[in-house]
């Protein structure tokens, strides 16, 4: 068998393996970074499938209010996430949790703790050339596909977003993990643009990568310099930077995208049954510059808590690790813990 093809195969029977094991309601406990007791162990795989079992106290609290017990659980299925609990947990949430919150939530005082939350695999976009004549530009970018080293073959459905222009495309990736794209743009648009990629290995195993890159002007602002937006409970708040204005708002998912409506500066978001994430995206003036700004809903990748490699030994650190399902959607939950040792 070839090697790229060896390569495939044990990434993707890795993917597998991990799915049937999570929906089983089984976790992966993966071993101490330096040493550790196995009452440790135990007791820290107890704790994380406590939090990931229970609704938490108060029902409900992802939508408003702070919790007096951790929990995550939808409700639902095993291991199905309620996705505002888990959106609370990015920092740029305007509503997020702080640490001593979860903390205090969490109820055990002699450990601390650090929640990630990531895709099973990831997908990464470049701009490789581009073209330009009288009219248009043409630009070429480059798809990767893959999941800790290992390249996946996946689908991926493109979105280009600029002010007042959207275009969409299909491609996929093979099983090197590579891929290309390419679209046209009228050389009358000005400002950044964002090519964003939504990847599909399996209907439930969808991860995304938003690049964005300028139109004929200066680099593409950072994220946040014109707009911070915040998503919860199917409404997108937004904190516009002085003399920013608004002129589109979409939402966008695996298959499907959407205008979205505003109403008292808020932007209520569509409750699309698609397995997906939903990416939400503003576009806009200041001036002279035109922008584009962008969010995940729910806000995931993400990490919070305790800064773990900062407290001398790490011989206590415990990491976690579930597959757990958010939005239709799965993703790789840790959670590393540390206690008295």
């Amino acid at each position: 068998m070839p090697v790229a093809s060896m390569d495939l195969f044990i990434a993707s029977a890795t993917i597998i393996i991990i799915v049937i094991v999570a929906m089983g309601g089984l976790n992966f406990l993966a071993e101490p970074y330096i040493g550790g007791d196995i009452s440790h162990r135990e007791r820290y795989q107890q704790i994380v499938r406590s939090v990931l079992l229970s609704p938490g106290e108060p029902r409900g609290w992802g939508v408003g209010g702070v919790p007096t017990a951790l929990g995550f659980s939808s409700g639902g299925r095993i291991y199905e996430l309620d996705f505002d609990e888990v959106t609370r947990l990015n920092p740029s949430n305007f509503h997020a949790l702080n640490y001593l919150q979860l903390w205090k939530a969490l109820g055990v005082d002699d450990v601390s703790f650090r929640i990630r939350v990531t895709p099973l695999f990831n997908l990464t976009l470049k701009l490789e050339s581009r073209v330009v004549d009288d009219e248009n530009t043409t630009y070429r970018f480059s798809a990767s596909t893959m999941r800790d080293g290992y390249p996946l073959a996946a689908q991926i459905r493109y979105y280009i977003i600029a002010v007042n222009f959207t275009d969409t495309g299909l491609g996929a990736t093979n099983n090197e993990g590579s891929g290309s794209t390419e679209f046209t743009l009228p050389n009358s648009l000005n400002g950044t643009v964002l090519l964003l990629g939504m990847a599909r290995m399996e209907p439930m195993i969808v991860t995304y990568y938003v690049m964005p890159f300028s139109q004929n002007s200066t680099p593409p602002h950072v994220l946040g310099a014109y707009v911070k937006m915040s998503p919860l409970n199917y409404t997108l708040e937004v904190d516009l930077i002085s003399g920013a204005t608004v002129v589109g708002a979409y939402a966008f998912t695996f298959n499907y995208m959407f205008k979205l409506n505003e109403a008292d500066g808020t932007y209520s978001i569509p409750r699309l049954l698609d397995d997906s994430p939903i990416i939400l995206v503003l576009t806009g003036t200041n001036g002279t510059s035109e922008w584009a700004e962008w969010t995940a809903y729910p806000q995931v990748p993400l990490t919070v808590g305790a800064e773990m490699t900062g407290s001398g030994s790490i011989s206590g650190v415990t990491a976690v690790q579930y597959v757990v399902e958010i939005r239709g959607v799965l993703y790789r939950f840790e959670m590393e813990l540390e206690g008295p040792t």
